[in-house]
Order: structure tokens, then C-alpha cells, then sequence
């Protein structure tokens, strides 16, 4: 049985709140991103025709397009 601290229990002030907390790193590379989203568009078009190849290609953009605005972001920050 495992047991784990309750926070509710926690002392007030033992955590630094001004530490800054660092954020984590990508899994795979903006690069390696965008690859495997334009493969995944190739694969949609192969496989599907009208309105789902529409909607699975608008989602993948979607996806990219977020993707690329964390990066500049997390660039500018």
C-alpha cells in the first residue's frame, strides 16, 4: 500500500512561492512535429474523400497552427 502527504497538511509557507517554475521540455522538435502532421495529412488524403478529408485536414491545421504558436511563444518568453 502505498501512502502518499496530504497537502491539506502541508506547513503554511515551507514552499518558496517566488521559485520559478521551470517548463517542460518538448517530447519531439518543432521540425519533427510538422513532419508527422503533413504525414498524417497524406495519409487523409489517400484514405478520405469529401466532407471528412475537409474536416480531418481542417483539425490537423488546426493542431499545427497551435503547435507552432507554443513554440514562438516559449521563444519570445
Amino acid at each position: 500500500m502505498m501512502v502518499f502527504d496530504d497537502p491539506d497538511n502541508e506547513e503554511e509557507g515551507t514552499r518558496d512561492e517566488g521559485a520559478k517554475i521551470d517548463a517542460p521540455k518538448p517530447g519531439v522538435s518543432l521540425r519533427t512535429a510538422m513532419v508527422l502532421y503533413a504525414a498524417l495529412g497524406v495519409l487523409c488524403l489517400a484514405t478520405l474523400h469529401g466532407d471528412p478529408l475537409y474536416i480531418a485536414l481542417l483539425i490537423i491545421g488546426a493542431i499545427a497552427l497551435k503547435t507552432w504558436l507554443a513554440q514562438v511563444k516559449s521563444k519570445i518568453e
